[in-house]
């Protein structure tokens, strides 16, 4: 069956039914216009991780997203709804024993399965374009429940300027599919909805990255009684 055809809400994600699921790292590689291995080397950097961080990365697939932060001395938590995905990364979980750790997640980015403000960073790779708009807000939100206070979340993954740029691009690039790629004229304000600083880093032609900050929260104590001058 080919994935073009179905819709998102029959399709979730389902890299299981993919023919070149085998040669997915290469294919990945192969791509030159996604700046494949340049922008994953970019995203430690980029949220400035810190040896000992506890990081989760949203699809991570075979792992590929996790292996910059286990190298910057991180924990990393991977999630993805692909089981042969992450069969295939339990190799690189095995040369990082004790700092890198899988789990399958049917819908990672909208039900994460972990408690509030427990990660340092929280981190999408090439993955964020199978969701359609309204699910990236929440999907968005939903990161930065995860997320502690001050610390930084990163999405990487090929973005055009609006729908024109978009066109024109599928046009250009015909192993480019037609998905829920971000548009830079309004993936920003997502972010910024849900009281985060986002700043845009591009890599290459089409490939950007967000960097969001959550801010911490302001606590407001009504319970004192109100004290009035005579």
């Amino acid at each position: 069956m080919d994935p073009k055809s179905l819709k998102m809400e029959e399709k979730k994600w389902n890299f299981d039914e993919y023919d070149w699921l085998e040669k997915y790292d290469q294919r990945m590689q192969d791509l030159k216009r996604l700046y494949y291995k340049e922008t994953l080397e970019q995203l430690p950097i980029l949220v400035s991780a810190q040896p000992n961080e506890l990081v989760l990365d949203i699809g991570t697939g075979t792992g590929n997203s996790a292996v910059p932060f286990l190298e910057a001395e991180c924990r990393v938590i991977g999630i993805d709804p692909s089981e042969r995905m992450l069969e295939k990364s339990k190799e690189k979980m095995r040369k990082w024993e004790g700092f890198f750790s899988i789990q399958h997640v049917d819908d990672p980015f909208l039900h994460i399965p972990y408690d509030d403000g427990i990660f340092d960073i929280v981190i999408s790779a090439y993955a964020i374009h199978h969701l359609d708009d309204i699910n990236k807000h929440k999907a968005i939100t939903e990161m930065k429940r995860v997320l502690k206070a001050n610390r930084r979340m990163a999405i990487a993954d090929t973005m055009f300027n609006d729908e024109t740029h978009k066109s024109s691009a599928l046009s250009e690039y015909h192993d480019l599919e037609d998905e829920y790629q971000p548009l830079l004229s309004t993936f920003p304000m997502m972010f910024e909805s849900t009281g985060m600083n986002v700043t845009m880093h591009q890599i290459g032609e089409l490939i950007w990255v967000a960097i969001a900050k959550k801010n911490r929260e302001i606590r407001w104590n009504n319970s004192m009684p109100f004290i009035q001058n005579v």
